[in-house]
């Protein structure tokens, strides 16, 4: 072979093995990326039996937000847009889920609090995030999320954001396209 063939091996077997390692270094540098940021806030989740309640004097102003992904044939809404909450009270609230198809569907919610930097503070004791939900057509169901703010929240945090995105996975659960 020639010297420039060999040169063009090299560099796309360089530019293959670089390729390899980038995309298998994605999901730390996103972790990363998202705690220097704040961004995509992932929250805590703690076992029932081991929470005590201890509230304290003080009100944090929760937000509940949702969105739905890929205009998926969903209806996704909070049943309350927001409640003050004491930091050591444990809370439940509900989001609504309706499909809105003729298809039955597997559906499940990636949760995010924001700002990022206080998602370790607010704990999940139940929640219905990243379990599938099955949901027949045209049924509505109600999703419970309890939780707790934990009492050692930094005292500039006043208020959170809770947000859900439900994502329609019948697609992969099942291995077919819906409507």
């Amino acid at each position: 072979m020639n010297k420039k063939i060999k040169k063009t091996i090299s560099y796309l077997t360089a530019l293959t093995v670089f390729m390899f390692a980038f995309s298998y270094m994605l999901v730390p540098l996103y972790d990363v990326f998202c705690e220097v940021t704040g961004l995509n806030g992932k929250t805590g989740r703690i076992n029932s039996t081991s929470v005590l309640e201890n509230p304290i004097e003080r009100h944090v102003s929760i937000k509940f937000t949702s969105n739905v992904a890929n205009s998926a044939p969903f209806r996704f809404i909070p049943t309350q847009k927001e409640l003050a909450v004491k930091p050591g009270k444990i809370y439940i609230i509900f989001y609504t889920l309706t499909n809105t198809s003729n298809s039955n569907l597997i559906a499940t919610a990636n949760p995010s609090v924001s700002p990022g930097r206080y998602a370790e503070y607010f704990k999940k004791i139940e929640c219905f995030c990243f379990e599938h939900q099955v949901i027949n057509a045209n049924e509505t169901k109600e999703l419970a999320v309890q939780f707790i703010v934990d009492n050692e929240l930094p005292s500039e945090a006043t208020s959170l954001v809770l947000a859900y995105t439900m994502f329609n996975v019948t697609q992969q659960q099942l291995g077919y396209k819906t409507e």
